[in-house]
Order: structure tokens, then C-alpha cells, then sequence
């Protein structure tokens, strides 16, 4: 038995905030000018001119009815169902990917197996490509920066759709300030969570392209190391391996954005055909294969300061953790620093304060050395 639109348990948690971010980001204009009346909105189309009603308050006696007239209204104006359009508004704070898998099996359903690799491969794409906007490498450490992992933290599995097996991640986005300046460059304005999305979008054109130009030529290596800068990493070549399932088939990745912030100008849908899939999964061995020193990062307290003069590029030793451990041993690291990092070396042991430094590690001997070392920062003081 179908369930009226009205009775539908979401209708109920809609605010007419949502709505009218809704309506205007789909072109609708308001006709009144109070928000303590109903308001009534118009939408110029081809067909004529589409009006719709939106309650002021949820402790209207009639706001289901309203909403339901609503999205009766919307779903003609879009030729969606009223589900799909009811779908749209609650999924309004949210930038979401919905990856739509090409299975065999029925309309809607995935194999078990598949199904499960798909989630945990969903995460880990966007989780890689979160990481390498915050430090682009071509292997990724094992532990994401803290950024990207309070961001995962608060991703939703939003429900699957019709058609192909759909998984939807929803990356809540905050709106924006009203007395933002539009024309500022979203890379100054725009929150994290819409740059994780936007940088999503640019590693996943970036390894489809990497993947074509691999099909084409025997540099396989080269097609996906010059784009590190895009998000590529072996660790985004596997989760995209991953959800192409046991059989290897090709998926979609559809891209919508919330309109509390739209966007303009990117392409809605990225494809990975058949034949990316096997290029995918070789680049994500051969990049780990071939680069076998994966940049980590070193935290914790200077506990020795070397060097020869009074001024210049010094040697220090870090007793602390390395990020690719995952039992966090407490471990010495001996780092080689320029006379700026070595100055804010000799101020952390002063102040016993905590320090941070990236770079490849290398172990001689008895002794464990970070090579290339950059990044390097002092954290908060820890007095004891």
C-alpha cells in the first residue's frame, strides 16, 4: 500500500528555512515579502507560471497538507517524484556523492560481498582524497590528518536508490554567512567541508583522466604520479578499484551540492568504465611497489640538540610516536634541521612543548633517522 506523501514521517521534520533555501536555489522567486505569512513563490517555465504555498511555521495545523501540496507542485515543475524531491530538500545541507555501481544482480541490490567492500571503499575514497588536500603524496599515511579525521567523523550513508545499487555520503556543509561576499574565491571563504568536496570531484577527474591516458600508453606510473597535485594516490586508485566489486564493472559517481552553497561549472557525473577498473588497481600496487619510502610524521618532544657552531642548520632527536605505527611505540628519531627549524627546536625544549615533522624515515643501524624532513611545527607546551 502506497503512503500519502503527507503521512511520510521526513515531511514532519522539514523547516520552512529548508524549503525557501530550497526554492531559491532552484530559481523560485518569493511574492511576499513577510516570513510571518505563508509565503508564495513563483517559477516562470515554458509551460506558464508554477505557484506553489510554504507554511511559516511547523505549528501550522495544516503543514503536512501544505508541504504535501508542495511537493506535488515541485515534483511536476521538476518531473521527479514527490519522494525524489522530498529526498532533495532534507539532503539540502549536505554536498552529496552518490556512487551508482553497475552490478548484474536485480534492480536495486548488489551482491553481499560487493555491497560491503563498496561502503568501506566509499570511505576510504573520500577519506584519501580529503588527506592529499591537506598533504598531497602519492602513498598516504596510514593515520589521516586530524582535520580529515573529524570530518569522517560526521560523513553520513545517506539511504540507496532506485535503479542501480546507489551509495549516497553526505558531507555536511555549513551555509553561508549572510553578509558573505560572493565574489570572493571560494578557496578563501568556503568552509573545509566544501573544500573535501570540491577536492573529491578534482581527484576523481583527475585519476579517470590518469586511467584513459594509461589505457593508451606504457607509462602507466608516470599517468598517475604527474597527478598528485590533482588528489591521485594509491590509496584513491584502490578505493576506486574497490567499488567496482568482485567482476571488476565500471561505476558512476554523481556529484550534487547544497544549496545553501551552490556550485557552477563542474561536471555532475564522473564515469569509470570496465576497462579503468584492472588500470586502477595496478597503478594503486605499482605506486606503493615503486615507492617504497612513504612520507610519516613524527610528533613529540625534543629531547637532544646538536650542532657544531653557534648559529646554522642543527641536529635534533624526537622522542615520540611516527604515524605509520598503529601501536604508536614511543620511539627516538634523529632529524636534521635549517637554522629557522632548529631555533624553533631549541624553544620547544626549552618550553617542553610537543613538535611535529614530516619526511621519509630511514633506520641505520641501531639509529632511526627522518630524511627531507619539512613541516616542521611546535604544538601546544605540555609543562609538567
Amino acid at each position: 500500500m502506497k503512503v500519502p506523501i503527507a503521512d511520510h514521517q521526513d515531511v514532519a521534520s522539514l523547516t520552512p528555512r529548508i524549503i525557501w533555501l530550497y526554492l531559491e536555489a532552484h530559481g523560485w522567486q518569493r511574492q511576499t515579502e513577510t516570513s510571518a505569512s505563508p509565503g508564495v513563490w513563483a517559477l516562470p517555465s515554458e509551460h506558464g507560471t508554477y505557484e506553489v504555498i510554504t507554511p511559516s511555521s511547523q505549528t501550522t495545523r495544516d503543514f503536512r497538507q501544505r508541504v504535501a501540496e508542495l511537493l506535488r507542485t515541485l515534483a511536476i515543475a521538476e518531473g521527479r517524484s514527490e519522494g525524489d524531491v522530498l529526498r532533495r530538500i532534507m539532503t539540502g545541507p549536505f554536498d552529496v556523492q552518490s556512487v551508482h555501481t553497475h552490478f548484474t544482480s536485480p534492480p536495486g541490490t548488489a551482491p553481499l560481498r560487493d555491497a560491503a567492500d563498496a561502503f568501506a571503499a566509499a570511505h576510504a575514497m573520500l577519506s584519501a582524497s580529503t588527506t592529499s588536500l591537506e598533504r598531497p603524496q602519492l602513498v598516504l599515511p596510514p593515520r589521516p590528518p586530524q582535520r580529515t579525521s573529524d570530518l569522517m567523523k560526521r560523513v553520513l550513508a545517506g539511504p540507496t536508490g532506485a535503479g542501480s545499487y546507489v551509495i549516497s555520503i553526505m558531507v555536511p556543509v555549513p551555509p553561508s554567512p549572510p553578509h558573505e561576499d560572493l565574489a570572493t574565491p571560494h578557496d578563501e571563504s568556503e568552509p573545509f567541508e566544501r573544500s573535501a568536496t570540491r577536492h573529491l570531484h578534482r581527484a576523481l577527474v583527475a585519476a579517470r583522466a590518469a586511467a584513459n591516458d594509461a589505457l593508451d600508453t606504457e607509462t602507466l606510473v608516470d599517468a598517475f604520479r604527474s597527478r598528485k597535485k590533482s588528489g591521485v594516490s594509491a590509496n584513491l586508485c584502490k578505493a576506486l578499484a574497490d567499488l567496482a566489486g568482485t567482476r571488476a564493472v565500471g561505476f558512476d559517481v554523481h556529484f550534487s551540492w547544497t544549496h545553501y552553497r551552490p556550485v557552477h561549472g563542474l561536471e555532475p557525473k564522473i564515469s569509470f568504465g570496465d576497462a579503468t577498473i584492472p588500470v586502477l588497481r595496478q597503478a594503486a600496487d605499482e605506486l606503493r611497489t615503486r615507492l617504497p619510502k612513504v612520507e610519516v610524521m613524527v610528533e613529540g618532544r625534543v629531547v637532544r640538540l646538536h650542532r657544531e657552531k653557534h648559529s646554522g642548520n642543527g641536529s635534533v632527536t624526537i622522542s615520540g610516536s611516527v604515524d605509520d605505527d598503529p601501536h604508536r611505540k614511543l620511539r627516538r628519531v634523529r632529524v636534521h634541521l635549517a637554522e629557522s627549524d632548529y631555533q624553533l627546536a631549541i624553544q620547544a625544549h626549552d618550553s617542553d612543548a610537543d613538535v611535529r615533522v614530516w619526511g621519509l624515515l630511514e633506520q641505520r643501524g641501531t639509529h632511526t633517522y627522518l630524511t627531507n624532513a619539512g613541516g616542521f611545527m611546535v604544538l601546544t607546551s605540555n609543562h609538567r
